[in-house]
């Protein structure tokens, strides 16, 4: 089954939406030129608000230097940006188990008896310990320092050598990028393609040569580029959203 999100689609609707193909645009403006703008524009825009989440352990990726875990991007993959640190990748089993044994992590109450009897006695001891509980967080300092820290501010960072985390990333391509949200990225592509074409084009627009007026009719060129702050005003409204995975709602303590 083909991939949805394909460059050359996306490049045809941008071409379509501009109605630049009678332009006959030179090399330097052409659609492969169009790209390198995508990439390093619309990309970046677009995973400050709605970054790709990576779930790595931390011993493939990281060496410890003093209180701190060094995280090496290249050892995740060619092309990988950090941009933050989700959290602890709780999710994990592994994680459960090597925290847990230490006191910092979660109870699988599906392995439990569940009679009345038992989960009065559950609760009982989990309000106990958790008086005593002493938490854990990652202190993640930009742009690729993490640290363990305690409730209390104690750092545990040298107790553990091995555990799972997700952190945010750049999209390295369409790839990671869901359909349902491919609508707003689309339009934000429009609009920076729109002002790369507009910057370029707008000092030959009524140049005089000896064989003809250059009149290359730019405002619908320069509309599409002022859209761009639109889209920016939609994205900043929109990325705290139960339609962001990446950027929960709810936290609880």
């Amino acid at each position: 089954m083909a991939l949805s999100n394909d460059m050359t689609r996306l490049l045809n609707k941008i071409e379509r939406r501009l109605g630049t193909r009678q332009l006959q645009l030179p090399k330097e403006l052409s659609k492969p030129e169009w790209v390198n703008v995508i990439n390093e524009e619309t990309l970046e825009t677009f995973s400050r608000y709605f970054p790709h989440a990576l779930k790595v352990e931390i011993n493939e990726i990281a060496s410890k230097k003093g209180d701190y875990w060094i995280i090496d991007e290249d050892k995740i993959g060619p092309g990988v940006k950090i941009l933050g640190v989700k959290d602890i990748a709780w999710d994990e089993p592994k994680n459960s188990a090597i925290f847990g044994a230490y006191g910092y992590g979660i109870t699988d109450w599906y392995v439990q008896p569940m009679d009345l009897e038992s989960i009065v006695g559950l609760q009982n001891a989990a309000d106990n310990i958790s008086m005593y509980n002493n938490g854990i967080y990652l202190d993640f300092e930009y742009p690729n320092k993490i640290a363990l820290k305690s409730s209390f501010n104690i750092d545990v960072t040298k107790q553990w050598n091995s555990f799972y985390l997700w952190i945010f990333v750049k999209h390295i391509n369409l790839q990671t990028i869901a359909p349902t949200k491919m609508e707003i990225f689309e339009r934000l592509a429009i609009a920076d393609v729109a002002t790369f074409l507009y910057e370029e084009l707008k000092y030959y627009d009524g140049l005089e040569t000896v064989f003809a007026n250059v009149d290359i009719k730019l405002d619908d060129l320069r509309t599409k580029a002022e859209s761009r702050s639109e889209v920016i005003d939609i994205l900043e409204s929109s990325y705290v959203s139960f339609a962001n995975k990446n950027q929960p709602m709810i936290f609880t303590f």
